[in-house]
């Protein structure tokens, strides 16, 4: 959810940025906005997909840590 409400921000400034860009003596600076807003989208995603990733193997670490003290546990009795 999070995600989408970036992108759809994302896309609005950085058409705000083109739609600047098309009007200005000087484009670049413009273009330069909506460029390092895309690269600061791209380098949120894939932050966020990296903890996402990493919660989930730790996760998955911990269901089989307790699957082996739960199966240990039961070999003793």
């Amino acid at each position: 959810m999070r995600t989408t409400i970036y992108f759809i921000l994302t896309c609005l400034i950085s058409t705000g940025a083109l739609l600047g860009g098309l009007h200005a003596k000087n484009p670049y600076p413009n273009f330069a906005i909506m460029v390092a807003i895309w690269a600061l989208f791209i380098w949120g995603y894939n932050r966020r997909s990296k903890k996402e990733s990493e919660r989930r193997s730790q996760e998955r670490l911990f269901a089989d840590y307790m699957r082996s003290k739960i199966s240990n546990d039961r070999r003793r009795y």
